[in-house]
């Protein structure tokens, strides 16, 4: 590992001397935490833990060069999978790029249509990095029609897995008579051989997808079909069943109205590089699921930003799972009696999904509401008060299968709550602001009663405070406060905090992970050139 590191210490700083003819860019992030609480180091055996990135790339002319390297000393942080414990060069690559083609060899990160077969992508912030290694082809030789094509082998953490893939997107674009049309159509072998005896098993499986789009002045309609063969593996009880999703999305706006909805229906489709998740090779099953996921099937709920919400999230069930989420948005005009002087925003949003199978006795079928996995319906309003404040109000009811949703065999009653929400933010004037938001969380299930509160200051200068806290009223009659401070400047930024964090998910573009709470002093770091 630390060959390449020599290696690109030596080749960069060479190509900089050359930058009159090329780009060098270089990027720098740390995140740093000290444990204070026993569960922490118990899981981590050290009170220290610390993940490093330095993205380094040089361009010149049509061709570009790059990688990464990483080091997560003397541990990684708590919710990535000890496999990071290590450090060296990941992400490296060459590119060529021109009007029409762009060619990549090495570690590339790719996506075919909304990702329901392949999407291979990188969310550092939750410990997700999906890359391929191999070649990556993208090439438009019009301006209504690309193709893309990849071959290589998927990451895992600092090596590759033993798993082939070979890839093909091919989309067309037409514009006729002020309405657009989009046709798309991709296909995927994955090749792994299959050594487990439960059941049978092609070492090959094929995937299978198409789409349309439509946009017809101010409706849009986006939907997309996917398809795969039987592929038996951990997660989904070695089921033969051949896989299928199906993804509608219409959408219509005018200025100050608009509605949206997102219908997906899924069985048996979550698409794992490796069947058996045993990418340590020592028969260990890993416990990073989020790194074997070969597609993309993210949370199509609404997306909610406030703490008092992470309680309970819910995240999508790839193998199981039908439901849709609808938005209707609405602003009262300025100066009307319902706008006031500013307007006023209405937000109404609703989120349902249920199961579709009984995966265990192999019942069900698709299209098929069986059981209800979470039911969210809530009322939005956002209204500017004066120039110095605007206010934004939210009440939620939300029915949750902490059961179905987290696999909690301790969760089998649905959590009925009702949550409500201020969020006032105050311009004390054009350079400083202060953030308040309070939060309340009523249920009768599970741990009870849950309050929330944050406090944020906020200058123009890049400088910013807060203070926030999360306490249970039920069972645990326990404070999670944090406070911290950041401070950025041009391409830099410091962030300080200390407190303690609860067990839960953390989302991140609709894909949410398990992450354990954890008191600590944190550090977070980032620079670039």
């Amino acid at each position: 590992m630390r060959k390449y590191l020599y290696i690109l210490l030596v080749i960069f700083p060479l190509a900089g001397f050359s930058q009159q003819k090329g780009v060098l860019n270089a990027s720098l992030e740390s995140n740093s935490q000290y444990y204070i609480n026993d569960i922490a180091k118990n899981i981590r055996d050290k009170d220290f833990a610390s993940n490093n990135y330095l993205d380094l790339s040089y361009r010149y002319g049509k061709f570009e060069a790059g990688g990464t390297f990483e080091s997560y000393f003397p541990n990684p942080l708590l919710g990535f999978a000890i496999a990071y414990d290590d450090h060296g060069l990941t992400k490296k690559y060459v590119s060529y790029q021109s009007k029409k083609l762009n060619v990549r060899l090495g570690d590339f990160y790719e996506q075919f249509g909304g990702g329901l077969i392949y999407r291979s992508f990188r969310e550092r912030d939750i410990g997700i990095d999906q890359s391929t290694f191999g070649v990556s082809v993208n090439y438009a030789p019009y301006d209504f029609l690309r193709f893309k094509a990849i071959a290589g082998k998927p990451n895992f953490y600092f090596d590759t897995q033993d798993v082939t893939l070979y890839g093909a997107d091919a989309e067309l674009n037409f514009d006729i008579k002020n309405t657009g049309l989009t046709l798309g159509f991709s296909a995927l072998l994955k090749q792994e051989e299959f050594t487990n005896r439960r059941t049978t098993q092609h070492d090959n499986v094929k995937l299978y997808s198409g789409r349309l789009g439509l946009n017809f002045g101010n409706f849009n309609l986006n939907t997309e079909f996917a398809y795969k063969t039987p592929d038996a593996n951990v997660l989904n009880l070695y089921s033969r069943s051949k896989g299928k999703a199906l993804q509608i999305s219409p959408s219509y706006s005018v200025k100050g109205f608009g509605i949206n909805l997102n219908f997906r229906a899924v069985d048996n489709m979550q698409v794992l590089y490796e069947r058996e998740l045993d990418g340590n090779g020592d028969g260990r099953k890993d416990e990073d699921v989020f790194n074997y996921n070969m597609n993309y099937i993210p949370s199509i709920a609404n997306i909610h930003s406030y703490n008092i919400y992470n309680i309970y999230t819910y995240q999508s069930k790839q193998n199981n799972e039908i439901g849709f989420n609808a938005s209707v948005f609405y602003k009262f005009k300025k100066n009307s009696s319902l706008g006031g002087k500013y307007g006023t925003k209405l937000k109404l949003n609703s989120s349902v999904f249920y199961s579709q199978n009984d995966l265990e006795n192999n019942e069900g079928k698709f299209l098929y509401w069986r059981e209800k996995m979470l039911s969210e319906h809530g009322l939005q309003i956002e209204k500017k008060i004066s120039k110095r404040y605007k206010l934004i109000a939210e009440y939620t009811y939300q029915e949750y299968n902490k059961f179905l949703v987290e696999d909690d065999i301790q969760g089998k009653e649905l959590v009925y709550s009702h949550v409500f929400l201020a969020d006032l933010l105050t311009k004390i004037n054009k350079k400083h602001s202060v953030k308040t938001e309070f939060g309340f969380m009523s249920t009768k299930n599970d741990l009870g009663n849950w309050g929330s509160f944050l406090i944020e200051y906020a200058n123009s200068k890049g400088f910013s405070v807060f203070v926030s806290d999360q306490y249970n009223f039920g069972e645990e009659e326990k404070h999670y406060y944090l406070f911290g401070a950041a401070y950025a400047h041009k391409k830099s930024r410091i962030a300080l905090s200390y407190g303690e964090t609860r067990d839960g998910y953390t989302c991140v573009g609709g894909v949410c992970k398990f992450l354990p709470g954890a008191k600590a002093l944190s550090m977070n770091l980032s620079w670039k050139l």
